[in-house]
């Protein structure tokens, strides 16, 4: 059992909530039975205590104010020694820093809720009354930049709700009526260009008539996701309808990947974000389909399977060292866009983390 700051580690840190030996000023290691059974403890053989130096730097006013790890959520409330905690709370990376804070009223949240990135800058910031949300309601990319920002009534979105791109473009425009969106929805390309005006029906978006043929040709390719061959025929189609549709690209890039085009598909994802540079899954899928390059080039069977994303996120590749790089630069921007799956953050374990 590891103990980071006197909250025990229970769960695998995330990829980016990783305790190097930088952070670390001193540790302690307990074996004795008898001291493992006095800390509750009994169970296992050995306890590590692990202090940061952020802890360590911290002052004692901060560390008398408790984290949500050492309460418990019982009935939709906070409850620090069996009852309803009233106050402030902060919690910490593994290496002491602050990722969130903000204050329970009898367990429940109230006010701001603000959350951090791991390299400090404001993540969220949400306005709560009796545990939901209510009020300005905002979340930022990993540089500070605003992600998207809109406000909350009784839990439900309200008003108008704007997106952006890491450059300040806007990104969609949205009204909602008490949580179903509403009038017209604008969704722009990171340019500042206009693609397409949505009506709202019954909370469900009307496509601009102008792009009814290109949505069912590439609804056409989505539906052949099993044969990648007639996939890439159709999203070859919707090309030819909008050369400037950078998730068409992405698509027929996609199903590429799929058949095992691996230079074909990078080319293919290449022109997508050429077209549309914060397109997340771009980023992502481009650095599957170098890792697929360099895991199959020696192959002479290939094991034909859609699940490309699973296969490529498994193993390290031996890449050629400028090629490595674009694979884990790739990564971390569609991490950075909020491409947080589960394929995607084992890539970058596997991939990144030792270069």
């Amino acid at each position: 059992m590891y103990v980071v700051d006197s909250i025990p580690l229970v769960d695998d840190p995330e990829y980016d909530d990783e305790l190097l030996q930088e952070d670390i000023a001193d540790l302690r290691v307990i074996t004795n039975k008898d001291s493992l059974r006095t800390a509750g403890y009994a169970d296992f053989d050995k306890v590590i205590y692990l202090f940061t130096k952020a802890y360590r730097s911290r002052p004692d006013s901060l560390k008398r104010i408790p984290t949500t790890s050492s309460m418990e959520k019982i009935a939709g409330r906070w409850n620090l020694h069996e009852k309803p905690y009233t106050g402030p709370f902060i919690d910490y990376y593994n290496n002491g820093s602050k990722k969130g804070e903000g204050y329970f009223n009898d367990g429940l949240l109230s006010g701001s809720r603000l959350l951090y990135h791991p390299g400090g800058k404001l993540s969220q910031n949400y306005s709560y009354k009796a545990g939901i949300t209510d009020g300005p309601a905002n979340r930022y990319y990993a540089d500070g930049s605003l992600l998207h920002k809109g406000k909350f009534e009784h839990g439900k979105e309200h008003g108008e709700w704007l997106m952006y791109y890491p450059n300040g473009q806007i990104k969609q425009s949205v009204n909602f009526e008490q949580g179903v969106p509403i009038g017209e929805v604008r969704i722009y390309n990171s340019n500042g260009r206009l693609f397409t005006t949505e009506q709202m029906k019954n909370g469900k978006p009307l496509s601009e008539k102008r792009l009814e043929k290109l949505n069912v040709t590439m609804q056409n390719g989505d539906e052949a996701i099993d044969n990648p061959k007639l996939a890439i025929k159709h999203y070859s189609k919707a090309i030819e309808l909008d050369s400037t549709y950078a998730y068409a690209f992405f698509s027929r890039g996609t199903a590429k990947l799929n058949n095992f085009q691996f230079e074909e598909s990078i080319a293919d994802f290449d022109k997508a974000l050429a077209l549309e540079p914060y397109l997340g899954v771009a980023y992502a899928n481009r650095a599957f389909a170098r890792i697929r390059k360099y895991q199959f080039q020696n192959t002479r069977t290939l094991s034909k399977t859609k699940e490309v994303t699973v296969l490529a996120s498994r193993d390290s590749v031996s890449a050629p060292k400028e090629e490595a790089e674009l694979i884990c630069k790739d990564l971390k921007m569609a991490i950075f866009l909020g491409d947080e799956n589960e394929q995607v953050i084992s890539a970058l374990k596997a991939n990144c983390f030792s270069k």
